[in-house]
């Protein structure tokens, strides 16, 4: 098989229900292992947290368990975060930001200096659409 054939397969798979349903998996299993190494979270750790087995778990992070959206709910509860789906136009660009509420720190200029970082980077961003918000058209894609 050549190269250009491989790409050309691997293109057309990359538009299938399957492909994007395991990309969702291995895109929140990478969110879900970085989330936990920077907590200082083991597997077994995870597993207890989860109310669910070490075993299961490993199954999990190699990809042999199906993870339903209570499985994602459950995980991402037990590392204290919250799991979102996002609908993006084909094409598109998508950037998550978390926003936090404002705390006072006990550093104080430090909360400011986020603030000021952050109204930085979304200033770079453009609009997707200028024209007006449609609640009913975002929600079912078309005008209601």
């Amino acid at each position: 098989m050549s190269i250009k054939s491989f790409n050309a397969l691997l293109a057309k798979s990359r538009e299938t229900s399957s492909y994007q349903a395991e990309r969702l998996c291995v895109d929140f299993l990478a969110e879900l292992n970085a989330a936990m190494k920077s907590q200082g979270i083991s597997n077994s750790e995870l597993a207890r947290r989860a109310g669910v087995s070490p075993a299961y778990i490993t199954k999990v992070f190699r990809g042999s368990s199906n993870l339903s959206t209570e499985t994602i709910a459950k995980l991402s509860h037990a590392i204290g975060c919250k799991a979102h789906l996002h609908l993006a136009g084909n094409g598109a660009s998508v950037r998550w930001f978390d926003v936090h509420e404002r705390v006072e720190s006990a550093h104080p200029g430090r909360s400011r200096g986020c603030a000021i970082e952050f109204q930085k980077m979304m200033s770079t961003l453009e609009p997707v659409n200028h024209g007006s918000y449609d609640e009913q058209e975002c929600a079912f894609g078309q005008a209601a």
